[in-house]
């Protein structure tokens, strides 16, 4: 009658010599809901600010070159993101790069604005969610700033 709740797999507690995780951590520890890491989509949102937002003062002569660039830079940042910290295999992160590299490439800003956010906010938010409980939760004993208190 009773049914337990289904408990979900956290990720694994690396911790610092403080036994915080760090905000690098945060960035690409992956979890097992996650699409792709906060840090991917901060990679998308960085590319198309960094190449798109000026386009007005060349006129859009420089949209193909642009283009071609964020794609590519896209893509290489978010399969090495994907496989390197990701732990994802290397067709899904071949998968996940060209996707990337696709909305970076489209000469609009507001494209990988939007995916970069969408990715963070449902990425991010869960490991933002994680880093809280485990703070809450931690005993103040274990930790050496408690000890010194």
């Amino acid at each position: 009658m009773n049914k337990k709740p289904l408990q979900e797999l956290l990720p694994s507690l690396r911790s610092g010599p403080d036994g915080e995780s760090s905000w690098f951590d945060w960035l690409t520890d992956p979890l097992p809901k996650r699409f792709m890491l906060p840090a991917t989509g901060l990679l998308i949102m960085g590319l198309d600010w960094l190449l798109f937002s000026e386009e007005a003062a060349s006129f859009g002569l420089l949209i193909p070159f642009t283009s071609v660039v964020g794609f590519l830079a896209g893509s290489i940042g978010t399969y090495l993101l994907q496989t390197r910290h990701g732990l994802d295999s290397k067709p899904a992160a071949c998968l996940k790069g060209l996707l990337a590299g696709i909305l970076v490439g489209i000469p609009f800003p507001l494209a990988g604005t939007l995916a970069g956010g969408a990715i963070l906010a449902s990425s991010g938010l869960a490991g933002l969610r994680w880093r809280f409980l485990k703070g809450q939760f931690s005993s103040p004993a274990k930790s050496p700033k408690a000890a010194a208190k």
